[in-house]
């Protein structure tokens, strides 16, 4: 079957008995339903032709009995208890020919079908019932085999998705797959997943609580499945589907569940689904998959955090080995009594949104934060980094992005410098910056076209140029100071700055000329080509020795 007829039928539940009659082998024979209309919804499993009544015996439930009424007993209430033993049995409804034996139903038959609901229809043409059964039958098969191919189109789907993927991963796929909203919800009732699709946001999610605890399990428009990590039921998933759930959605939903119990038993428990649930939200928001600032709010307050309508900073931790790990950094946000967010998004980095009171600034946040990290990093200061970004009160979406990724500019500036371990991006000065751009391969020539001579001429004389030329760009050519800083005399000072001077052919009085040996002094420094590891073998170049 093709994928269109698939798509076609996506929305078919299992043959009910309404659908028999539309049937245009059934609708030659003029039906009319006389008895148990409101049962028509009943599934059809499979068409059966009876003409004896002791047939109960037979049957399974969930068939549709034709006969001509030709065998049925005189006797009213033999006829009542014919009805009875097929309702007992679960037969989905009976039709009977006004041909042969009747010219009008039994009013004894109509009572009986009414008493027990079962849906008694009158076929008032002569029709050759083999043609309704097989009919149906193709209708039935069809529908398993939809069924099949709608089963194996949700598992291939599902397939690109790695065991374990985080419940957002999953629950944007379910709702890809099946063209409707999805939320994935904690016991406690509070989303831990949501695809929203063409549906607002904060429209799906306003008093979610109060509406899911109503709906306890499956309702009109709301179809669910519980999340049984182990069997032990960990939340629940919620498909709101338009109309009547059709196989696909049902397929998609099972498949579904069966994934987040999988990520379930690998995030271990269910504080730290909600924690996977603020990483969704971070990682959505700093590689630009949320559609709004609002979305940001709503999502957040989904998992009981208010963000709005504080004002809002974005921080960054990097680190190098031993590694910060997210839990650290939630542990430190909590103690500062701030409210945010916190995803750690690599190895090496884990970023925040968070609320901060109207009278502090971003980076006095920061440092706080930083302070309380230090009781939970075993790592020595220069391997931990914190920076910070501040968001105006009116900031879109696109401020946040910008706040996140300059947050952690400002922490890489610094990482790997020492002591000082919290930066804001509006304070990074020349070493800051020139440790951001360590890795551009414009720095290293710059690097090495200003100071190469310098470099081969200590190496080859055992000379201590390199420190004379630091100590005078760190004084500001002032030659005394810069001599008393590097331990030297005048005169060997004077010597060593000619001899300088000629090794690299510039007149060290230009202060441009300064500027730019001082500028690739301060890069060899921070160590171009490795900002983000400090590297502790390298030796640090000493300004005097």
């Amino acid at each position: 079957m093709a994928e269109s007829d698939v798509a076609r039928l996506a929305n078919s539940e299992v043959l009910t008995v309404a659908d028999v009659l539309q049937i245009e082998e059934m609708q030659a024979a003029h039906p009319r339903v006389v008895a148990g209309r409101i049962h028509l919804h009943r599934a059809v499993r499979w068409v059966h032709v009876a003409e004896v009544p002791d047939v109960a015996k037979l049957l399974r439930g969930g068939e549709l009995i034709l006969t001509t009424g030709i065998a049925l007993p005189d006797d009213v209430h033999l006829l009542a208890k014919y009805v009875r033993d097929l309702a007992e049995v679960g037969v989905s409804g009976l039709g009977i020919e006004l041909v042969r034996r009747y010219r009008e139903m039994p009013r004894e038959l109509i009572s009986a079908a009414e008493r027990w609901g079962m849906p008694l229809i009158a076929l008032e043409r002569e029709v050759p019932f083999v043609a309704i059964t097989e009919a149906v039958h193709a209708q039935i098969l069809n529908r398993q085999l939809v069924q099949l191919r709608a089963e194996e189109q949700v598992h291939h789907a599902f397939r690109a998705l790695a065991p374990g993927a985080s419940p957002s991963d999953v629950v944007r796929k379910m709702s890809e797959i099946a063209h409707c909203p999805v939320v994935f919800e904690s016991l406690a009732h509070r989303p831990l997943a949501v695809e929203a699709r063409t549906v607002p946001l904060e429209d799906l999610l306003a008093g979610w609580e109060a509406k899911s605890r109503l709906h306890d399990r499956d309702h009109p428009g709301w179809i669910t499945a519980v999340v049984e990590p182990s069997g032990q039921p960990c939340g629940r998933v919620v498909l709101l589907v338009d109309g009547t759930p059709g196989v696909l959605q049902r397929a998609v939903l099972d498949t579904g569940a069966a994934m987040l119990a999988i990520g379930w038993l690998l995030a271990g428990t269910p504080a730290s689904l909600e924690h996977a649930a603020q990483r969704d939200l971070v990682d959505d928001l700093v590689n630009g998959r949320c559609r709004s600032i609002n979305e940001v709010y709503v999502r957040a307050r989904s998992l009981g955090l208010s963000l709005r309508p504080h004002r809002l900073a974005a921080v960054a931790v990097r680190s190098a080995p031993p590694f910060c790990h997210e839990h650290t950094v939630v542990q430190a946000i909590e103690r500062t009594r701030t409210v945010g967010i916190v995803g750690q998004l690599r190895d090496d980095l884990v970023y925040a949104l968070v609320a901060i009171p109207s009278d502090e600034t971003h980076a006095e946040r920061a440092r706080a934060i930083a302070t309380e990290l230090r009781h939970g990093y075993p790592g020595p200061p220069e391997c931990l980094a914190v920076g910070a970004a501040y968001l105006e009160d009116d900031a879109e979406l696109v401020d946040l992005v910008r706040g996140m990724a300059d947050a952690g500019e400002a922490a890489l500036s610094i990482l790997g410098s020492g002591d000082e371990r919290v930066a804001a991006v509006d304070t990074i000065e020349l070493r800051g910056l020139l440790r951001l751009l360590g890795d551009d391969v414009r720095v290293h020539r710059f690097v090495e076209g200003q100071l190469r001579p310098v470099w081969e001429h200590d190496a080859r004389h055992g000379t201590r140029l390199l420190d004379v030329l630091a100590a005078f760009l760190d004084c500001s050519g002032n030659k005394s100071a810069a001599a008393a800083r590097a331990h030297l005399s005048r005169a060997a000072f004077y010597h060593s700055l000619e001899r300088l001077s000629a090794l690299l052919g510039r007149d060290l009085e230009v202060p441009e000329v300064r500027v730019a040996l001082h500028v690739a002094l301060l890069a060899s420094q921070v160590g171009t080509g490795s900002p983000q590891v400090p590297d502790h073998t390298r030796p640090r170049l000493h300004h005097a020795s």
